[in-house]
């Protein structure tokens, strides 16, 4: 009663030859909280209002694009969610919610994903296990995809790692595969699709080529049928990986047959395993992560990045082509004595020579041993039967 009663005193006098309102009238927008007073909508004019949640309008008329924070507004379920900038806003519905949205564990980079892991895959068979924890097969329910599923138990003694992009260090493993997550992406390296962060454990969503071994098991069945030829295509991919790890600042530290998938359909070989890794530094000092020392490490418990990769990589190249360790012990390490078979071409035994040399300052580069005769070769093979085939 006390609203009409104001609104009649408010009420102009349309018989006054003044056609400009009187003070009363233009009382109203001094008025400091609409919600005192219900006013005609054609009468007010709503957009000067600074603060759209003064008043509640007509959802038909308003335009909710313009509000900077969609936590002001509860939008209508049938609007658009791809408007609301944090996807923490709006829980979305898991039936209607796109699973391809995981795919992409960059986005955020830092925060696993809102939905549970239980909704999202099946666990398979148990494929792999280790210090590290147990890998198992798995299957996207959305996409019904093949993936390998990695559960990593959370102990005291894990690493956090910064990178770019994140607010705060991210358990080590998941970090390192972020980052060679950003592209351009290598096909010579097995990525991360998603993960999660539970009370106890990290679980890691990642590529399983199919059908697939890894390289130690398909080198030792099928060594005694395999060429050199067909042994410098399998290696040069490997190079390539650890190549693409450096590109990205990664240090694998923990480069060996094991650590390589081979697809037994198509020979593409891929890098896993980036447990022992860490962001390349100008130097480490003290516990090496991975199993293949080099020399250095055993005189004062230093090494550095690259020539420990190159010391990996030709110890790789090593057991490929000899079918065995190329030291049989530390004594020889240290006088580097390398013997090979005379079978083996005398630029493979050059590589392998370079890459094993004592000395880190005197071994091959990864650029130097993408370079080397031995692969040239390689390329020079592949073009001369690509142009037989198109003839």
């Amino acid at each position: 009663m006390q609203i009409q009663m104001i609104l009649r005193q408010l009420k102009p006098d349309t018989d006054s030859a003044d056609p400009h309102p009187g003070p009363a009238i233009c009382e109203i927008t001094a008025l400091q909280n609409p919600t005192d007073l219900q006013l005609d909508p054609s009468v007010l004019e709503i957009t000067p209002l600074q603060n759209p949640t003064d008043v509640q309008p007509d959802p038909a008329a308003h335009e909710i694009m313009p509000l900077q924070d969609p936590t002001d507004v509860q939008p209508d379920p049938v609007a658009e969610p791809t408007a609301l900038q944090d996807p923490n806003d709006l829980q979305l519905d898991p039936s209607v919610h796109d699973p391809t949205a995981l795919q992409d564990p960059t986005d955020p980079p830092e925060d696993p994903q809102l939905v549970p892991f239980s909704e999202l895959y099946e666990v398979g068979e148990e494929i792999g296990e280790g210090g590290f924890g147990t890998v198992c097969e798995g299957i996207s329910k959305f996409k019904r995809e093949q993936v390998a599923i990695k559960f990593i138990p959370k102990s005291a003694a894990d690493r956090y790692i910064a990178i770019p992009g994140c607010s705060k260090p991210l358990f080590a493993e998941v970090a390192l595969n972020l980052l060679l997550n950003e592209p351009p992406i290598s096909p010579y390296v097995v990525h991360m699709l998603d993960w999660f962060d539970e009370k106890d454990q990290y679980i890691l969503i990642l590529e399983y080529p199919q059908p697939c071994k890894d390289l130690l098991k398909f080198v030792v069945s099928n060594g005694l049928r395999m060429n050199e030829s067909q042994a410098r295509d399998l290696i040069y991919q490997a190079v390539l990986g650890a190549k693409h790890c450096f590109d990205k600042g990664v240090f694998h530290r923990d480069i060996k047959l094991n650590n390589f998938l081979i697809n037994t359909m198509t020979n593409q070989v891929k890098m896993i395993d980036f447990g022992c890794g860490d962001l390349i530094k100008s130097g480490y000092l003290g516990e090496f992560e991975g199993g293949c020392q080099p020399p250095e490490y055993y005189v004062d418990l230093k090494y550095e990045a690259e020539p420990t990769t190159v010391w990996s990589l030709g110890v790789m190249m090593y057991r490929v082509m000899c079918k065995c360790q190329p030291f049989k012990s530390l004594g020889d390490m240290n006088y580097g004595i390398l013997r090979f078979n005379s079978r083996i071409s005398r630029a493979c035994q050059d590589l392998i020579s370079r890459c094993l040399t004592r000395e880190p300052t005197e071994r091959a580069t990864i650029e130097e041993i993408l370079q080397h005769e031995w692969f040239q070769q390689g390329q020079m093979s592949r073009v001369a039967q690509e142009s037989g085939s198109v003839s």
